[in-house]
């Protein structure tokens, strides 16, 4: 079962090369769908106790990952919980609160192994996902259960005439977790040891076995580097997304404890460097609405006439690269790794700051709505990066103000002038502008790089 998209990229340099060897990755469940679905079918036919949705109250969920900040949270977890607070605990945090004299409320668990039912801890109540082995049911029958949204679960179901959810999230027990506190009224969400990434070595606040040997990566965010295994990582991404839209439903939200995922969700936007802003935009679904790109793909055609491949260079969605490659081999360009549909993952792509040289090389290229982006300061350099990687570009580019960047409360649109100054612009690095067309709201150029 492929996890919600796949995004990571592991780099290689190998002594004699010019360019690293970049290899994505694409995560997929640590169980087959096979297993995961006879775990469904299972338990929801031995358990007739489902959550449901509840209405919205007053209640604080106090939600407890298993980070290694946890360690240095415990008295403030155990004064929220002393104020009234319900303590979600993950996986093995339920024990380890449990150790250090905090009896966690509810704990959480969706892994689907066998080895899963180890972790089961002390608590006041379990909520087990349907797709847990059956075994933690056989330890704990009176766990509650719950279903997560993934595929065509509800084909698993037996008959049941009762109210139940469909638990949002996916990609790990802590990020469902916060859709289930809401599912079940809480909207005052209270995190803690989510950090998505390793301190002093450490993966967890405590040593858990069926960790070890994960593969790990280094992770840049905002000009710092993390540790962390990849399902962190994709965890600390999914987490934005998620959170945000369970803030646009009404939910507070508060990230203690330091990592990556807290990172992300605390560093104002306007401390972001233009990278990470444009990952935390990404994260919006108003945001890939649309793909500019993808409705030029025919004039693309019907000017240039590739023949070979074609360089999408600040690719977005990858719906034009889609397009492009059912005639053309295309390589996507992005300096975001989270853009892409998932219908496009699979298409060569190579994460790429365009204000630096550009180490791949095409005759042709599509360069759709990125130039209004640009900083202006970066506005020349990037033309010329893109020009020396390339010998003829299709540029789109907007001529007017952004109508997006209200949402993280941002300008996107950095570069906003009219089809006379990009042409002048084009024209006074010696380029010969082939065709050109000017609209109310863009411009587009297809430009020919002097040989």
């Amino acid at each position: 079962m492929q996890l919600p998209y796949a995004n990571l990229q592991i780099k290689h340099q190998n002594k004699e090369a010019k360019n690293p060897l970049i290899l994505p990755v694409h995560l997929i469940c640590n169980t087959s769908d096979e297993e995961i679905y006879s775990n469904i079918r299972i338990n929801s036919k031995n358990n007739s106790n489902w959550v449901k949705c509840e209405d919205e109250h007053n209640g604080v969920a106090i939600l407890c990952g298993s980070g290694p900040s946890l360690v240095d949270c415990l008295d403030e977890i155990w004064k929220k919980q002393h104020d009234g607070g319900k303590i979600f605990a993950m996986n093995g945090a339920a024990k380890f609160l449990y150790d250090n004299d905090i009896m966690p409320d509810y704990q959480v668990m969706i892994d689907a192994r066998e080895q899963t039912a180890d972790l089961i801890g002390p608590a006041n109540h379990h909520l087990f996902a349907s797709q847990v082995h059956p075994k933690c049911f056989e330890i704990v029958p009176d766990a509650q259960l719950w279903h997560l949204q993934v595929g065509n679960i509800e084909n698993e179901f037996p008959e049941y005439n009762n109210a139940y959810a469909l638990i949002g999230g996916a990609a790990s027990v802590g990020n469902t977790a916060t859709c289930l506190a809401f599912a079940m009224g809480y909207r005052n969400l209270q995190i803690y040891g989510y950090d998505s990434s390793h301190k002093n070595a450490m993966g967890h606040a405590f040593h858990q076995k069926m960790n070890d040997g994960d593969p790990c990566a280094i992770v840049s965010f905002n000009g710092k580097e993390y540790v962390c295994s990849l399902t962190m990582k994709l965890q600390a991404e999914k987490f934005q997304e998620t959170s945000r839209a369970l803030q646009e439903s009404g939910c507070h939200i508060e990230v203690h404890g330091s990592g990556l995922l807290p990172d992300m969700w605390n560093t104002p936007v306007e401390n972001l460097t233009e990278q990470e802003k444009y990952t935390r935009m990404w994260s919006y679904d108003a945001y890939r609405s649309v793909s500019p790109g993808e409705n030029i793909v025919e004039t693309f055609f019907r000017v240039a006439n590739p023949e070979g491949k074609v360089i999408d260079y600040g690719c977005g969605t990858g719906r034009a690269a889609l397009k492009i490659s059912e005639k053309c081999e295309v390589l996507l360009l992005d300096f975001t790794t989270n853009s892409r549909d998932d219908k496009a993952a699979h298409l060569p792509f190579r994460q790429v700051d365009l204000t630096e040289k550009i180490n791949y090389n095409s005759d042709y290229g599509l360069c759709s709505d990125v130039m209004e982006h640009i900083p202006p300061d970066d506005v020349k350099k990037v033309i010329e990066n893109i020009m020396e990687s390339c010998a003829k570009v299709f540029f789109q580019i907007s001529t007017v103000p952004d109508i997006c960047g209200e949402i993280i409360g941002q300008q996107l649109h950095l570069t906003v002038r009219p089809h006379s100054w990009w042409k002048k612009l084009f024209v006074s690095f010696g380029y010969i502008i082939k065709w050109e067309e000017c609209y109310p709201s863009e411009s587009q150029f297809y430009i020919l790089r002097k040989e």
